[in-house]
């Protein structure tokens, strides 16, 4: 499933190699229409998914190598290519609510044949100019999408017991107060990294978790939200703590307000909390099988279950994205 940035909308690759637009509601899902004109781009290759960062009628993914952009109203596709024959993109996030600069994982298997490790790599493209603005490396392997985050015009990569923090072109930013949260929050949870992190596309918010133990696999984590302003300390909040679990693993920011998808994998069963505001964790449920889950508007969020083959809806009240 690719996530579309507008209401009651998802995108999905159909077998024929079509991309379907999707409406979901509380009916169930209908194919809206069908997008044959992306077929070049979606041929092969594995496809993930880029959460949107404002609504909008425009999807994107990585495909291999390469980003595919497609406008769904003006039925326009847009490709770069953003890797080496060695390389394979793993995840991407936007540094703005302008979808002008893209942050990417990059997993980097040209020394893998030589008996060298698989390197990882954080690269920033410029899509109007249609090149790379910097690059940094990540210390360790990571899956797609932990480790980091972009947003809020940086690029923030945990590393050293904390978090380093660069700006679009991976210059490193002394003293962000990204890197002083993370600090204080590792401090108060007496961990000693940062797991899993999300910076909020247009606005100074950042949740970050943390591994406070891990005995055989179970582990517990400590959840913290930080904001921050031009000047001043950044403020960092504790809003919640979980128990017993496997692992822990952030999606994306609603594309309008501030709610955050967390997914809790454990006993073979991904739980799904939409974090909502600086104390509130909503339990949406136990996901089986789960494949991808967007944001389709505002209040509205899906999930698809390979399994049961089915698209599980959420309507959230006013007031909690």
């Amino acid at each position: 499933m690719v996530p579309v940035g507008s209401s009651a909308a998802a995108a999905a690759i159909s077998y024929e190699n079509a991309l379907c637009e999707l409406q979901v509601d509380e009916h169930g899902a209908a194919i809206r229409q069908h997008h044959l004109e992306v077929v070049p781009a979606i041929a092969s290759g594995e496809l993930t998914g880029v959460h949107p960062a404002t609504p909008g009628r425009v999807c994107t993914y990585l495909q291999s190598r390469r980003m595919v952009r497609y406008d769904l109203d003006h039925k326009v596709t847009r490709q770069l290519r953003m890797g080496r024959d060695d390389d394979a993109l793993l995840a991407g996030m936007w540094l703005s609510g302008q979808e002008t600069r893209l942050a990417v994982q990059v997993e980097d298997t040209s020394r893998y044949d030589d008996g060298g490790l698989v390197l990882g790599r954080i690269d920033v493209f410029d899509l109007a100019a249609g090149r790379r603005l910097g690059t940094a490396p990540l210390p360790k392997a990571r899956e797609a999408g932990q480790g980091w985050a972009a947003g809020a015009d940086v690029v923030a990569i945990a590393q050293d017991g904390g978090l380093r923090v660069f700006d679009a072109a991976m210059q490193p930013l002394a003293d962000h107060p990204l890197t002083r949260a993370a600090r204080e929050a590792l401090a108060e949870a007496g961990a000693s990294e940062v797991h899993a992190l999300r910076i909020h596309p247009s606005q100074p918010l950042a949740v970050l978790a943390a591994c406070t133990a891990d005995t055989m696999g179970v582990r517990d984590f400590t959840l913290h939200r930080v904001t921050w302003g031009r000047a001043g300390a950044p403020e960092v909040r504790r809003f919640a703590k979980l128990h017993a679990v496997g692992d822990l693993g952030f999606g994306a920011f609603a594309p309008a307000g501030d709610a955050l998808n967390v997914r809790v994998a454990t006993g073979g069963v991904t739980w799904i909390l939409l974090a909502t505001g600086p104390r509130l964790l909503l339990d949406l449920g136990p996901s089986r099988g789960l494949q991808g889950a967007v944001w389709s508007g505002p209040q509205r969020f899906l999930a698809f279950e390979r399994g049961t083959a089915q698209i599980v809806l959420w309507n959230l009240p006013e007031g909690t994205a």
